[in-house]
Parts: structure tokens; C-alpha cells; sequence
């Protein structure tokens, strides 16, 4: 639920004096985030949907990407971006882990919305977020064509943003969106949901998952005519999805599966937890279902 407007009083000063009081009085130097709402929820900052949208420069003749018209990385400041997940699961053994995802907050997540930011530092440095809170950013937004070694291809790319979170206030979880599994079946109907938390419905397993390096992945069931590329799949990038489950057997089917749509050469959803999925009897998971 959204919250009213603050009235233009006094009152906000008061209590921003308060807080500041007592943030002194404990020392400041634990982490811990002031939990007082600002008067100005979202900031004056932009919001990622204003940054990110369709992906105008792709090229699928440039199969290695060498050709693409990406625009240049620039500067962000984005303010009201509510953590949906932190990778904190080192899959590889490699410390593949860091990176956190973010989504405007809303009352009902839109399209463009969510962002990957790439193992970012903190203000203060000691900062420990966890997903409900809702930061701000300051960086680089990058239309990122993948790793030197091999592009991603047709000019795709990865939006993300390097740089510096802030703490604005705590608010409740995130909320998925709802996305229908046909527009998971190409990068340019797909990239409108990266980074954000979505919910996909009639998840049907296509074979028995892979093991490869610690990356643990099973593809979806998305029919036939798509290429393999653009086959998208279910990953172990937040949790230990083997050793934890559900068991992902050819031919498994759930109601539906909530993650982190994330993509690197393929999109896949990311469960946060074993809660994040739905089996074909059991009722719709809670927002909360995998906060810390």
C-alpha cells in the first residue's frame, strides 16, 4: 500500500532531528539503517524504468556483436529502488557472488523496472541491506555486451549498474510480477523483466537438469520452434537449489516458480529459496516467503 503524502508542517523536521539524536546516541558505526521513512518516499533521483527500455540496437546479423550501437555507459543516480535479492551463494566456488537486484518500488512492479547492480560498495561502508529496503544508487549504467572472451551475440546486452547504495527507508517485500511464459521465449520480449522478481505460471520441466562448474540448471518446457539460445531455464545463482530443492526431474511440473529473472547467454529465474515454488496443489507463496 502506498503511503500518503507528508503534510508540510513542522512535524518532519522533528522527527528527522529525533532520529538523528538517537542514531548519535548508538554510535553509528554497527551498519544499522535508520528505519524512519524520508518525507520524499522516492527521492528526486530517476527511476530505473526511466534509464532502461527496449533495446533498440539489436542486430541479429551481428551474430559476434561486433558492430553494435550500444550507447555509451553513463552516470545514474537512481533514488526509491527496492532490493528484491542479494546474491550471497557462491554457486562456482569461485566468489561468484555480490551482485544485488533491485526494482522500482511500486505497488505493482511495470515493465523495465529492475536492474542488475554489480557488487557494489556502500554509504557507509559498514551498510548491511537486506531485500525490502529501498536504496539509492550512484554510478555507471552499462549496456554490458558480455565478457571479451565472448559476447552475448545479435548485440544483446545486460543492463547494470556499478556504484554506490544508500539506505532510504525499510518497507515490505517486494512484489513479483506476473509474466507469462511465452514472452520468456525471446531476448526482445524478455529484457523487460531483467533484474526484476517475477512470477511465471506453469513451469513444466523440459529434461533432467545440468551440473557444470557449481552452476546447477534445468530448462523450461517453452515448446518447440525456439532456439536453443533463447530457451530459458530455472538456476541455483541465490540458493544451493540441488542440495535444497525441489527436485527439478524431467518432466516435473509446478504451479508456478518466483525468482530473479536474470540473464548471461541465456535468461534464467533464480528461486530465492525453495518457498519461491508453487506446487500444483499448494497455495500461492507469500511475498515474504524467503526473507532472511
Amino acid at each position: 500500500m502506498a503511503r500518503s503524502p507528508r503534510p508540510s508542517s513542522a512535524f518532519p523536521l522533528l522527527v528527522g532531528v529525533a532520529a538523528a539524536a538517537l542514531l548519535a546516541a548508538c554510535g553509528g558505526g554497527n551498519g544499522d539503517a535508520p528505519w524512519i521513512p524520508l518525507a520524499d518516499e522516492h527521492g528526486s533521483g530517476a527511476r530505473v524504468a526511466e534509464l532502461v527500455g527496449e533495446a533498440e540496437w539489436l542486430d541479429p546479423d551481428d551474430e559476434d556483436s561486433e558492430r553494435c550501437a550500444v550507447p555509451p555507459d553513463r552516470r545514474a543516480h537512481v533514488t526509491g529502488a527496492a532490493l528484491v535479492a542479494i546474491d550471497r551463494f557462491d554457486e562456482t566456488g569461485e566468489g561468484a557472488r555480490g551482485n544485488h537486484y533491485v526494482q522500482d518500488s511500486a505497488d505493482e512492479p511495470v515493465a523495465y523496472s529492475g536492474i542488475t547492480v554489480f557488487q557494489p560498495a556502500f554509504s557507509p561502508p559498514d551498510l548491511r541491506l537486506v531485500p525490502g529496503d529501498v536504496v539509492d544508487l550512484q554510478g555507471v549504467l552499462t549496456e554490458f555486451l558480455g565478457p571479451s572472451s565472448g559476447r552475448f551475440g545479435d548485440c544483446r546486452t545486460l543492463p547494470e549498474i556499478g556504484g554506490t547504495m544508500s539506505f532510504r527507508f525499510e518497507d515490505r517485500p517486494a512484489r513479483p510480477a506476473r509474466v507469462p511464459l511465452g514472452d520468456l521465449k525471446s531476448y526482445a520480449s524478455a529484457r523487460r523483466y531483467i533484474g526484476m522478481l517475477v512470477r511465471v505460471e506453469g513451469i513444466k520441466i523440459a529434461g533432467d537438469p545440468s551440473s557444470s562448474r557449481g552452476r546447477y540448471t534445468a530448462s523450461i518446457n517453452v515448446g518447440a520452434g525456439v532456439p536453443v539460445s533463447d530457451v530459458p531455464s530455472l538456476s541455483n545463482e541465490l540458493y544451493d537449489l540441488e542440495a535444497q530443492g525441489p527436485p527439478l526431474s524431467a518432466g516435473a511440473t509446478f504451479r508456478s516458480v518466483t525468482g530473479v529473472l536474470t540473464y548471461f547467454y541465456g535468461f534464467k529465474i533464480a528461486p530465492r529459496c525453495p518457498a519461491d515454488f508453487q506446487l500444483d496443489d499448494a497455495p500461492l507463496p507469500v511475498d515474504d516467503a524467503c526473507a532472511p
